[in-house]
């Protein structure tokens, strides 16, 4: 098999340019191990050059709409898919979980001002259609007067849209997964190992633990409800132990487990040939 390997841009990869880069090397390595010949490029690449000829299957990390696009019209078997990148955006994959248990309470509302009904604090405002790309993409909010200031900053950077999530109380667990191989590892989110440090407004972890039964559950119905082949994310467990899910990604860093995690994506990904 002919494999072209699709990584992510570096604007998508806030803080995590190495781990998302040693993940994706490691996968390549690991088909190439079983006998397959990649290619790789970066997205960028790709909007410019096109998929080359002779390309048998793609496994890609790109988030940007014109990546997408080209992979979306490849006709050939991509993992992640597309439909699974993009239903990974806020307010998608808020809409898709709606309803499901697995996700506190959200609503997507305009920028111009705070949904009628809307009083739940504290709370956090995310943008809409992608994971954090600098800080205030995602922001605790404490009141009211908060939350417009919020979204006027999102209107004047032309974002029409957010997402307004309650806060829910507990402290946050990370994790990395594979479906059907399960979750490959979590950890409690420290604010040194954050992106952003927003874990602090959450309890201190450092007699956390956490049912595994429960997280891998939550993680598997989030994936199979997304189309998420490769995915992590963050989840909240409360005092009573309830595991909320708040973040769900495609394809993250895996950065604390990336040689097992590469084995089994790669073999993921020669099981769907």
């Amino acid at each position: 098999m002919r494999y072209l390997g699709v990584s992510r841009a570096e604007t998508f990869s806030p803080n995590r340019v190495s781990g998302d880069a040693a993940v994706f090397r490691a996968v390549a390595l690991e088909l190439e191990r079983h006998g397959h010949q990649v290619v790789s490029m970066t997205e960028q690449e790709l909007v410019h050059d096109g998929i080359p000829a002779g390309t048998d299957a793609i496994f890609q990390m790109a988030r940007s709409r014109e990546a997408l696009d080209i992979l979306a019209a490849s006709g050939l078997t991509v993992t992640n898919t597309v439909q699974a990148v993009r239903n990974c955006g806020r307010a998608a994959q808020t809409v898709l979980l709606q309803g499901s248990g697995l996700i506190p309470e959200s609503v997507i509302c305009s920028t111009q001002d705070i949904p009628a009904g809307w009083n739940i604090y504290p709370c956090w405002i995310k943008r809409p259609d992608s994971h954090s790309v600098i800080q205030d993409d995602v922001q605790y909010i404490s009141n009211s007067g908060e939350c417009r200031a919020a979204l006027r900053s999102f209107a004047e950077r032309g974002i029409g849209e957010c997402v307004l999530q309650a806060h829910m109380p507990g402290w946050v667990v990370k994790f990395y997964g594979v479906r059907g191989s399960g979750l490959t590892d979590c950890y409690a989110a420290g604010v040194k190992e954050s992106k952003f440090g927003q874990e602090r407004y959450n309890d201190n972890p450092d007699s956390a633990c956490v049912d595994m039964d429960t997280l891998t559950a939550v993680a598997d119905r989030a994936s199979e409800l997304l189309g998420t082949d490769v995915y992590g994310g963050d989840a909240v467990v409360g005092p009573d132990g309830q595991v909320t899910l708040i973040d769900f990604n495609d394809w993250p860093s895996f950065r604390t487990c990336t040689v097992g995690a590469a084995q089994k994506i790669a073999e993921l990904i020669m099981n769907k040939r």
